[in-house]
């Protein structure tokens, strides 16, 4: 009989790293021995469950209604949600509520194990990972660095910690380079400045063309930074959002560069994609970098966008080099980074939580609770009354907090300085 694994997750987001890994695991998991079942964050105006299995139709999933926009109706609806699929493990996925429901489910006798995955090395996930460590039962991370983060900080056992990077699917065909051809350019992810950088493109097509190095780009992707990236790129190839179909098809087998410029990432997928194919990566030496400089890819300090450049010259100036990273990075994406791979060590690591001991602390930690005008009302009748007047938030993450909010300044500078080391 199979395993049950319940995914807690947001749905505003249908595009990114995140959502791909999601997808995976509900198509590539039923036949690794697991039934998965997502808990689909649903928000009065945000997080829309439809959008989200419009999108990902493989993802087979309830509606968890936030809609009156409190914690306690969240944690309420994430209960009734848990309880009626009865899982083995629940895995959050940015969804920080999951914690204190399974926790407390946990501390009543509920069989299940919790899991979390952390895909970015960012601060806020810390102080929720603290609290409820001797809750936990396992942590996926997305990089070496996150996993070493949660056991320094932490009470988490190494042991039930692991990264595992998203998956890259073979590729259909290589690329082919040509040496007389200027060299093609594609960058491929969300259009941000913040994280992304995406506006680093700028900057960097300027840097070229005043070095006189032919090259054409292509851009693959969408977000806040479109427009403008448009109005100043002029002679990049804006496709918008792609899908992972198009990607594998048309724009990495056509492609001999690929550029990256994040700040902070997990083990970020499309760079890896590339690679896949012979693309030869250029990226960032982001928070988090696992890529190796000279090892399929070239890399450069944040933001420097001389050096950015500088790793497109030498490729352009010398096609041997190009050729010679294609073919290691072709190699690279093997074993744990392939599809397939990644998908048993997920597999594993839910075996391996179902066959230790569950973890149970001591006591549930303290949750934030509603606050306004009605917080000196008792919970359940101020969910009653805010059914009629609903809470309406500003963004995403106000509908379906993936933290507590919960700050801990000592743990965020520490944080920084682990990753600076």
């Amino acid at each position: 009989m199979l395993k049950r694994l319940f995914v807690c997750t947001p749905t505003h987001a249908t595009q990114g790293g995140v959502e791909r890994i999601l997808e995976a695991l509900a198509i590539g998991l039923p036949q690794r021995g697991y039934d998965v079942i997502f808990g689909l964050a649903k928000g009065a105006h945000f997080q829309d469950p439809k959008k989200f299995r419009e999108a990902l139709p493989a993802i087979r999933g309830v509606d968890v209604d936030g809609t009156t926009g409190t914690a306690y109706g969240r944690r309420r609806a994430l209960r009734r949600a848990i309880v009626d699929a009865d899982p083995d493990v629940v895995l959050i996925a940015r969804m920080y509520d999951a914690y204190p429901v399974a926790s407390a489910l946990k501390a009543e006798g509920h069989r299940l194990r919790l899991a979390v995955t952390v895909q970015a090395y960012e601060p806020e996930y810390f102080p929720d990972l603290r609290s409820y460590a001797e809750w936990l039962d396992f942590c996926v991370t997305s990089g070496q660095l996150i996993a070493n983060a949660v056991e320094r900080f932490t009470t988490l056992p190494r042991e039930r910690i692991r990264s595992i990077p998203g998956g890259v699917a073979a590729p259909r065909r290589f690329v082919e380079h040509d040496d007389a051809r200027p060299l093609r350019i594609i960058y491929v992810g969300r259009l941000e400045q913040m994280q992304k950088r995406a506006l680093d493109l700028t900057a960097f097509s300027d840097e070229l063309r005043k070095r006189g190095i032919a090259f054409t780009l292509d851009v693959a992707g969408d977000g806040g930074a479109l427009a403008e990236l448009r109005a100043r790129v002029a002679d990049a190839r804006f496709h918008g959002w792609v899908s992972h179909d198009e990607l594998y098809a048309r724009l990495y087998p056509e492609a001999d560069v690929l550029v990256h410029f994040a700040e902070w990432e997990g083990i970020t997928i499309a760079p890896r994609e590339a690679m896949a194919h012979g693309v030869v990566a250029v990226v960032s030496r982001f928070i988090g970098s696992e890529f190796t400089d000279g090892e399929g890819a070239l890399t450069f300090p944040v933001a420097d966008i001389r050096a950015a450049a500088d790793a497109i010259e030498r490729l352009d100036r010398d096609r041997a080099l190009l050729r010679r990273l294609s073919s290691a990075a072709r190699a690279s994406q093997s074993g744990i980074r392939s599809h397939e791979g990644a998908l048993d060590a997920w597999a594993e690591s839910f075996d391996f939580a179902l066959a230790a001991p569950q973890r149970r602390g001591a006591s549930l930690p303290r949750v934030p609770r509603d606050r306004g005008r009605l917080e000196r009302v008792p919970e359940p009748l101020a969910e009653w009354m805010r059914r009629v007047r609903r809470i309406r938030y500003a963004e995403p993450g106000g509908e379906w907090p993936h933290w507590s909010g919960q700050r801990d300044d000592e743990l965020f500078e520490a944080l920084k300085r682990f990753a600076g080391r």
